[in-house]
This record gives C-alpha cells, sequence and structure tokens, in this order.
C-alpha cells in the first residue's frame, strides 16, 4: 500500500505528521475543583487518611472515658461526704453519752454510785 503523503510546494513530498492526542479534561466534580485536590493523590495516601480517623476515634473515646471517671469520682465524692456526716453524728452521739453525768444516769438501776472519796488499792499477801 502506498503511503500517504503531501506534496510540498517545492514538489518535494513529506510524510504527514500524525495529530497529537489532547486530554481532554474530564469534568470534576464541583467539590474536588474547589478543594483543588487530586483524586489520585487521596487514594496514594489512604493509609494515613485511614490512620487519622483510628486516631480521631481513639481521641473522642478516651474523652468519654474520662468525662466518665470524673462523673463517678463526683458521685462517690458525695457519697463519702454523706458517710462522713453520719460517721460525725454518731461520733459526737457517743460522746455525749458517755459523759460522766450520763454514765452515771445509766448505772444507778443497777446500784453503782459514784465515789465520794479516793479509790483505795487493795494488796494481796502471800
Amino acid at each position: 500500500m502506498a503511503k500517504n503523503v503531501l506534496k510540498s510546494e517545492s514538489g518535494g513530498e513529506k510524510e504527514e505528521k500524525k495529530p497529537v492526542k489532547k486530554r481532554l479534561n474530564k469534568k470534576r466534580s464541583p467539590v474536588w475543583s474547589n478543594l483543588n485536590i487530586n483524586t489520585f493523590y487521596l487514594f496514594d495516601n489512604l493509609h494515613f487518611i485511614f490512620y487519622l480517623a483510628f486516631l480521631g476515634i481513639v481521641y473522642i473515646a478516651n474523652s468519654h472515658f474520662a468525662v466518665n471517671t470524673i462523673k463517678e469520682i463526683k458521685h462517690i465524692q458525695r457519697e463519702l461526704e454523706k458517710i462522713s456526716w453520719e460517721s460525725n453524728s454518731k461520733k459526737s452521739v457517743l460522746m455525749y453519752e458517755s459523759t460522766q453525768s450520763k454514765l452515771i444516769d445509766k448505772v444507778h438501776p443497777l446500784g453503782l454510785r459514784k465515789l465520794k472519796d479516793r479509790p483505795y488499792k487493795i494488796v494481796v499477801e502471800e
């Protein structure tokens, strides 16, 4: 088969040049064009994006755990405060009931009474 050639004005034959195919610009979505991010760049760094997403999830979970721990500590502190009040109340009642005047009233029906003179020591000789 014969080649397609162009004849120049001077009469010489020149080979026809193949037309260069231009890359068609495919329409991008407006989001990608506005952000100026290449899709291939995103897919090349997908492992890093997943890593950042994982770190974000861990950060959120840690903050929820910390908030729940703080709430639990506050609840335990309130309970401890109530128990402390009860303890102090019972201690003051015990101190009041163990005063000498109250003890005398309690042991009087048993026949015990307050000493009027000094106690004396009993010595047993062998």
